[in-house]
């Protein structure tokens, strides 16, 4: 398994994202306090009637949760109005967004980036798990409700697990169908960790998960495509899992 502080607090944080002059990230927030042990895991999942892979008992052994965001610098930054500027004053973000109807804040969030990994009360309390939208969201694709539970939370894109005979599967599924989006559930076929490498790799690049499952037949690809050698110049780009390449 991934080693959480290492891959995504050291290196992903510290490293690369801190190492962008074009950044402002709040921090990156683990709750390690709220890590808990797999046989204490195990117990609280057997009073649920519920068991998890050994990849996320391994992730929840490590920290309580994951939550990494990051946005283009703003004028409330040191020196941000000229680095914001580079994308603000973009030609092509004119030509595909501004001249579209869109508004630089609206633009701001398309190339931000998150992830946010859900404590283990999204994801094991009913109470919880109908209160992120995701126990109604299981029965507009077909299924009971409860037979998904949330993973990683984006406002409109939702990475999934689901219950089959009491055991959450190691596959993710991506669940659409909020804030007008089509109502959808995408097989993106990786387990959590393979999940966690995807995130890496995209630096946690605002929707990464869903240009995985559709590639080019998302608007998203493009800006990525365009943008990520902008907001990242210290690194070299590994996107092929995305469908890009340089």
């Amino acid at each position: 398994m991934i080693n959480i502080k290492e891959q995504f607090i050291n290196k992903l944080y510290y490293e690369e994202i801190e190492g962008s002059n074009f950044l402002l990230c709040p921090g990156a927030a683990t709750r390690p306090s709220e890590a808990i042990s797999s046989p204490d895991l195990r117990t609280l999942l057997k009073e649920q009637n519920l068991d998890f892979p050994d990849n996320l008992i391994d992730f929840y052994g490590q920290v309580g949760m994951l939550s990494i965001p990051w946005e283009i610098v703003g004028e409330r930054v040191k020196n941000g109005h000229e680095r914001e500027a580079m994308f603000k004053n973009h030609t092509w973000i004119k030509e595909h967004y501004f001249e579209k109807g869109y508004s630089w804040e609206a633009v701001r969030i398309l190339l931000s980036g998150n992830l946010n990994i859900a404590g283990l009360q999204n994801i094991i309390d009913i109470e919880d798990l109908k209160a992120t939208g995701i126990y109604q969201a299981a029965e507009n694709v077909g299924l009971k409700g409860g037979d998904l539970r949330p993973i990683d939370f984006n406002e409109y894109a939702v990475a999934c697990m689901k219950v089959d005979d009491c055991k959450l599967i190691d596959n993710i599924y991506l669940y659409t169908g909020f804030g007008g989006f089509p109502v959808a559930l995408y097989d993106m076929k990786v387990s959590f960790e393979h999940y966690l490498e995807l995130a890496y790799k995209a630096k946690c690049f605002n929707y990464w998960n869903l240009i995985y499952c559709l590639k080019d037949k998302v608007p998203n690809q493009k800006l990525m495509r365009k943008f990520f050698p902008l907001i990242f110049p210290h690194l070299t780009p590994d996107l092929e899992d995305f469908g890009i390449k340089y």
